[in-house]
């Protein structure tokens, strides 16, 4: 009897040393790149995102036959199951990601306060504005996490910077950033309108009023910020901001004029100015190519396609105004030499030195990923 209870006595020890071993730590390691750590939470943000990628993959490659309905996993993507497809590609995007941080260390390179600032902006703002905490909370991921994937991300920009920026190892001549820049894109005061609901007789009175707006603007009657203002209702500042504003004013007396330089950050000369781009950049515009054609300070209206609105278009001088040049010199270095650069990266992924817990990755399948509902 005592050599029973004995036994089960050991089984029993046996059997919560195994449910013990047999628990997922907290901050257990899932994949290793390059020597750079993963935990399983940050694999999970990896799966979620190839998930993502899956879809928009299916999507594209469905076209018109893509519905509500589309069942992805009974989909093909490359030749592979819709779902080996998203645990593959998370895989790959950890290794993209190890493979610019071992690059960026190997280099010495480190990510700059406002790289750090914007990263945590823009994981704030994805997180708490645009949906992102509703799908991976639900699915195993804090926001401290999603934090850090998100500055591991700045990673590719800090090294791409690196190669193609100013003093960079294959470094841009300044004259064929700003011929691209130039070229590419162009500014404008915009005021547009786009119909929904209006009745015929409610269209005819904003084109009056748009014609009248287009006359003034001919004329000089009038400044853009005038019309804007009409249009918008937007009434005055009252005497009481000014004298907040001098206040402020006030306030910055103390200040240095070598203070008061370093403080100040670049900002556009016209404030209601936009940027239009060509169809290949990302701040493609569908009049692009009638508004470039226009001359400096030439004021047009276009119709839309369909006369489905109006835009008031004032044209203006991109050259003219240092703020383009410096905001928008990464975007133009990207068009440039993103094809050559991608190229080359690919090659370097190749070489990553990946190590996977199964136990780890396993436990994650792609059909539980929890997608939010609205």
């Amino acid at each position: 009897m005592k050599l029973i209870k004995r036994i089960l006595a050991i089984s029993l020890v046996l059997i919560m040393a195994f449910s013990v071993t047999a628990c997922h730590k907290k901050d257990e390691i899932a994949v290793t790149v390059n020597g750079f750590e993963y935990t399983s939470a940050y694999y999970m943000c990896a799966l979620i995102n190839a998930y993502s990628e899956g879809q928009s993959e299916v999507q594209t490659a469905l076209g018109d036959k893509f519905t509500a309905d589309t069942d992805y996993f009974k989909q093909n993507i490359a030749g592979k199951k819709f779902e080996v497809w998203v645990k593959n590609r998370a895989i790959e995007i950890l290794e993209e990601i190890g493979t610019y941080q071992k690059l960026c260390k190997d280099a010495k390179l480190e990510l700059s306060d406002e790289m750090m600032s914007n990263a945590q902006n823009t994981a704030y703002y994805m997180w708490a504005y645009y949906g992102y905490g509703q799908l991976f909370e639900p699915n195993g991921v804090s926001f401290n996490t999603y934090l850090q994937f998100t500055v591991d991300s700045y990673y590719t920009e800090l090294y791409f910077t690196h190669i193609y920026g100013e003093g960079g190892e294959k470094e841009i001549a300044s004259a064929d950033v700003e011929a691209k820049l130039y070229k590419d894109f162009l500014i404008a005061d915009l005021l547009e309108v786009t119909f929904s609901s209006e009745k015929d007789s409610e269209k005819e009175e904003i084109k009056k009023k748009f014609d009248s707006y287009l006359k003034d603007l001919q004329d000089g009657k009038k400044t853009f910020e005038e019309v804007y203002n009409d249009y918008n209702k937007v009434e005055e500042e009252k005497e009481d901001d000014h004298d907040h504003d001098h206040d402020h004013e006030d306030a910055e007396t103390d200040k240095t004029d070598t203070d008061k330089e370093e403080d100040k950050e670049l900002e556009p000369l016209d404030k209601y100015a936009q940027v239009l781009g060509a169809k290949d950049t990302s701040y493609a515009h569908d009049h692009f190519d009638t508004i470039s054609k226009m001359a400096t300070n030439e004021v047009k209206l276009i119709t839309k396609d369909n006369k489905a609105g109006y835009i008031l278009v004032v044209k203006k001088d991109i050259k003219a105004d240092p703020y383009y040049r410096e905001n928008l010199d990464s975007m133009v270095r990207h068009l440039l030499k993103d094809t050559e650069f991608n190229k080359d990266m690919a090659e370097q992924f190749k070489t990553a030195k990946t190590d996977v817990s199964k136990y780890a990755v396993n436990r994650f399948k792609v059909k539980k990923i929890k997608e939010p509902t609205y």
